[in-house]
């Protein structure tokens, strides 16, 4: 099963996946039963979703850059409506309490606060109705509700009212209101909520539900997202020549229903991923089991500041979050939860170095960042450095290590976006976003804890 999918990039850059993809060891041969990001599924998830647009509470300044994603949905059903249950999961860092400054490190704090994280979730449903497709930016959303188009009868898409004035007349479209200067209300489906803050990074998870926001046996859902980067300018200025707009696509890594215990669902009976951790509590069921969290990830990749022949300087931005997680914070131990990610890294040389990273709930890094300082210094002395492994391209292999909380399984997720520069240090002209490669399933099962 081949899950390495760049939906999108910009430039010259489209055929550098690719490039990196099979430069080494070529495509893994995986589990027959594996989460996939090339299918529907009943549970999807997003690992990296980033905001900071003008307009927040940390302004986006004439010159620096700009960034939202694109969130693209579609029921793949074409028979039946669906619904669906979404979570934004916030992992900003807060200076000394969950309303202080959004914030990086202490540095980024008044004095005598430390930048500390509070995960936090904010969620929305809609349905939506056979075959349809929608988009919104994780900024803005898709509010105040999602209407059916006018003219649009048929299954998940009721009759509307006429208003403002016959408002107790059915409709479908306004030729169907008999009041003149009438217009069809259709009747609201959901929305879709844009994230809680601006700057924002974090998770979006979504799971088919039925109308209680129960989850059920169905694999219809499909999502793409888009990051997109643009440099802000002072008006009226003129456009300045050489500022460069990217996107970069990837899908949502999904996860195919299984079976479902007998109602009633609990929601303190978790989705499992594969089996139940062997850690659970007794009496704790699995509310619906979905195929298994991958057991490796394979990430093909260009070594850090690795100058390709057709020119420019590559890094790579890794985003890794655990497959378990407890939303509702109702597993002892689970707000620290976090996950050892052990990492084997292969030059072309097949020559094997090793390195490690902590992620707990979420872990947004530059390769080189992992076993350095965080920003430049020190960059060309990482394990990821081409000047230290000696070639252009290698791949690193990342598995979760087991760790003390056992009613939470210790698999991961990831993507990975690579930044093409001109020079070392420049601005970013070129980014190309891709789902990591996967082998094998993590046979100890992971468990997400969900809410209403």
């Amino acid at each position: 099963m081949l899950t390495r999918n760049a939906k999108g990039s910009t430039g010259w850059v489209v055929v550098l996946g690719l490039l990196a993809a099979v430069v080494l060891f070529g495509w893994p041969s995986g589990a027959a039963a594996q989460s996939s990001s090339d299918n529907p599924a009943g549970y999807v998830v997003l690992p990296k979703i980033v905001v900071h647009v003008t307009g927040g509470a940390q302004p986006v300044l004439p010159g620096q850059v700009a960034t939202d994603t694109l969130i693209q949905m579609t029921n793949t059903n074409a028979t039946n409506p669906i619904n669906v249950h979404c979570w934004w999961i916030n992992a900003n860092s807060h200076c000394g309490t969950s309303d202080g400054l959004i914030c990086d490190t202490n540095a980024d704090c008044p004095l005598g606060t430390n930048c500390l994280p509070f995960w936090s979730n904010t969620n929305f449903s809609l349905t939506l109705t056979p075959g349809q497709p929608i988009g919104f930016t994780a900024s803005l959303g898709l509010t105040p509700n999602l209407p059916c188009e006018s003219g649009f009868p048929g299954p998940g898409c009721p009759a509307g009212h006429c208003a403002p004035t016959s408002t107790g007349t059915s409709c479908f479209k306004d030729s169907d209101c008999m009041t003149a200067g009438d217009t069809c209300t259709a009747v609201s489906r959901g929305a879709a909520s844009g994230v809680p803050e601006n700057p924002f990074r974090g998770e979006l998870k979504c799971v088919e539900v039925d109308t209680n926001n129960n989850p059920i046996v169905a694999n219809d859902l499909k999502i793409e997202a888009t990051v997109i980067r643009t440099t802000v300018q002072a008006p009226p200025a003129p456009p300045v020549v050489g500022v460069a707009t990217t996107a970069a696509s990837y899908n949502a890594i999904g996860f195919q229903a299984l079976s479902q215990t007998a109602p009633p669902h609990t929601f303190a009976q978790p989705l499992c991923l594969g089996s139940l951790p062997p850690g659970t509590p007794g009496g704790v069921a699995c509310n619906t089991s979905y195929e298994p969290c991958p057991g490796v990830l394979i990430l093909d990749h260009f070594f850090e500041g690795a100058t390709p022949e057709f020119g420019g300087v590559v890094n790579t931005d890794l985003t890794l979050v655990p497959c378990s997680e407890d939303i509702p914070g109702t597993v002892p131990g689970s707000s620290n939860f976090q996950v050892t990610v052990q990492m084997l890294i292969y030059n072309e040389f097949e020559q094997r170095f090793s390195s490690s990273a902590r992620v707990q709930c979420y872990r947004a890094t530059s390769l080189s960042d992992i076993d350095t300082l965080p920003g430049p210094t020190g960059d060309s002395f990482s394990i990821f450095a081409a000047g230290v492994e000696g070639t252009l391209t290698g791949q690193t292999r990342m598995r979760g290590v087991t760790g003390a909380n056992g009613a939470l399984g210790y698999g991961i997720l990831g993507v990975a976006c690579e930044n093409f520069r001109e020079t070392p240090g420049g601005p970013i002209l070129a980014t190309d976003a891709f789902n990591i490669d996967h082998d094998l399933f993590n046979a100890n099962g992971d468990a997400v804890y969900i809410e209403p």
